[in-house]
C-alpha cells in the first residue's frame, strides 16, 4: 500500500513539473532604454507625415514641430519632451503656440506588443496650460491626465537607434476663448492629436546614443 501511494505520489509530482514547464512565461514590461545614463532626447515630425492638433476651430500643423528632452536612468517607463512649434497655420489663418513650460509626458503601457503608451501633458505651475492664438480666438489646453493611444516602435542598430512615435491620442481638453472661435467659453473634450516623431538620444556633445524600447 505504502509502495502504491508513493507511486502515485511520484507521477502527480512529474505531471505538476510537465504543466509547469508548459506554462507560458509571463510578458515583461516595456521599459524605455539608452545606452548610458544621463542622456539628452531630441526629436521632430517624421517625412510628410504633419503633427496636427484638431479642434473645433480646426487643424493646427506647423512646418517646424521639435522635441527635446532628457533621460537620467538607463530604463524608464516615462519620456517627457518639451514641444516647440513655428511657421503654424489653422486652416488658412497664422497660429502661434504659447507653452508656458509645459511637456508631453508618455507613459508605456504594461503590454509587451505592440508597445503603446499614453500622452499627457504636464506645466511646471498649478493652472498651467498651453496657449493657441488664432486671430480674434485663443485655445488653451491645460495639463491633464493621459489619453490614449501613442504606439512606438524601433529603427536603427547600435548607437544610431531611436524610437518612432505614431501618435493617435484622443480625448483632449481644451477651452476656446474669443470672438474668433466655434464655442466661446466652452470646455470641450474632443481634440486629437495625430502625427509621427522620432526621437533620438544624445551625450552632452551631441554625439548620437543609441535608444529604444523593449
Amino acid at each position: 500500500m505504502i509502495r502504491k501511494l508513493k507511486t502515485l505520489g511520484l507521477g502527480l509530482l512529474a505531471a505538476g513539473a510537465i504543466f509547469a514547464t508548459a506554462a507560458p512565461a509571463a510578458s515583461a514590461n516595456p521599459f524605455f532604454h539608452s545606452e548610458f545614463a544621463g542622456i539628452f532626447l531630441t526629436g521632430g515630425q517624421t517625412g510628410l507625415v504633419a503633427n496636427t492638433l484638431t479642434t473645433d476651430l480646426g487643424e493646427m500643423k506647423c512646418k517646424v514641430v521639435q522635441f527635446s528632452g532628457s533621460q537620467g536612468a538607463m530604463t524608464t517607463t516615462t519620456m517627457t519632451l518639451k514641444p516647440k512649434y513655428e511657421e503654424c497655420k489653422v486652416g488658412m489663418t497664422n497660429a502661434t503656440v504659447t507653452l508656458n513650460g509645459c511637456a508631453y509626458t508618455f507613459h508605456l503601457e504594461e503590454q509587451a506588443e505592440p508597445v503603446e503608451a499614453r500622452m499627457g501633458i504636464e506645466c511646471p505651475f498649478a493652472g498651467g496650460k498651453i496657449e493657441i492664438h488664432v486671430g480674434e480666438c485663443t485655445i488653451t489646453v491645460p495639463a491633464q491626465e493621459p489619453r490614449k493611444t501613442v504606439t512606438f516602435t524601433n529603427e536603427g542598430e547600435g548607437t544610431t537607434r531611436s524610437v518612432v512615435a505614431d501618435l493617435n491620442v484622443s480625448g483632449i481638453h481644451y477651452v476656446e476663448d474669443g470672438a474668433g472661435c466655434a464655442n466661446p467659453n466652452q470646455t470641450t473634450e474632443n481634440g486629437t492629436y495625430t502625427g509621427v516623431i522620432t526621437v533620438k538620444g544624445e551625450d552632452s556633445e551631441a554625439n548620437h546614443v543609441g535608444i529604444w524600447v523593449a
